[in-house]
């Protein structure tokens, strides 16, 4: 598979996202900014403040994120845990903080789901200096104005990634872990692959033939799971890939050659990998 630096010197790229018009847009963690890859240059597309980790595409047109809070190191302080809403225009505003009584610490990533709700996976506090609640991770399923529902909590193994597959069940990925879970048919959770060390996985997206394509961190790029769960092959980058998202046969990934965050790094990246696969539509929705 054939893979193409697009952009380089960005902060902590993450959760990339397809415009209707083409557009890439993606999260920078370290400048509290979404940012629009086109025509080869990067330019803002909005200050979300804080740290966002995640982004995904509303039917409304919107650009749903995970926000983190405060960037550690940058000084902004002032950013809320929660989800935001941000519009085509840019401008950004705050959906809720908090789900079913529980506060939010560390949303990381998020999909809407056949049932039209927004899921998304809560990292917590535990492994975060920046709280001193010791908060679990946890799954979220919300609709409008925060209602909804805390679906697991998870502690100890920072949940992390999240995508529903071809069968609509709910898969998240598990950092500590080194896994990728999901919810079975009876609503249990079960482990659909178990990474070895030297992988951490993050984000992810699916495939149409039911291949899942995983950003694996320390592995150095991108790790491609079957439908059965085995390892299938490693696509190498050289670099902390974080997250990445398909635009038909293409899968765009954010990366950077430094795992931890830091403001004054500038070494994220985003690439273009040209695949054998068909990325799965990914399912619309709106708050």
């Amino acid at each position: 598979m054939e893979s193409t630096l697009l952009a380089s010197g960005l902060g902590f790229p993450e959760g990339p996202a397809v415009m209707g018009d083409g557009r890439i847009v993606l999260c920078d963690g370290n400048t509290g900014e979404l940012l629009a890859y086109a025509g080869g240059g990067v330019s803002t597309f909005a200050r979300t403040g804080g740290s966002p980790w995640g982004t995904v595409l509303g039917a409304d047109g919107a650009i749903y994120v995970t926000q983190g809070g405060n960037v550690p190191g940058s000084g902004d302080t002032s950013a809320v845990s929660g989800i935001q809403r941000v519009s085509p225009d840019g401008t950004v505003e705050l959906l809720f903080s908090e789900v079913a009584g529980y506060q939010l610490y560390g949303p990381n990533d998020l999909a809407f789901g056949p049932d039209g709700r927004l899921y998304f996976t809560e990292s917590g506090s535990e492994e975060d200096f920046r709280f001193d609640v010791r908060s679990p991770g946890r799954l979220f399923a919300a609709g409008p104005g925060g209602a909804g529902e805390m679906l697991l909590e998870l502690p100890g193994v920072y949940p992390n990634g999240i995508a529903f597959d071809a069968g609509q069940r709910l898969c998240w990925t598990e950092s500590m872990a080194h896994r990728i879970r999901r919810l079975g048919d009876g609503g249990e959770p079960e482990t659909f692959c178990q990474l070895s060390d030297g992988h951490v996985p993050d984000g992810m997206a699916f495939a149409a033939d039911g291949r899942l394509f995983v950003a694996t961190t320390i592995s150095g790029g991108v790790t491609v799971i079957s439908p059965e769960g085995e390892v299938l092959t490693e696509i190498h980058l050289d670099e902390h890939a974080t997250n990445c998202i398909f635009d038909g046969s293409v899968l765009y990934v954010t990366a950077t050659k430094v795992p931890d965050i830091e403001a004054s790094q500038r070494t994220g990246s985003l690439w273009r990998v040209q695949t054998d696969a068909t990325g799965l539509d990914l399912i619309p929705g709106r708050l």
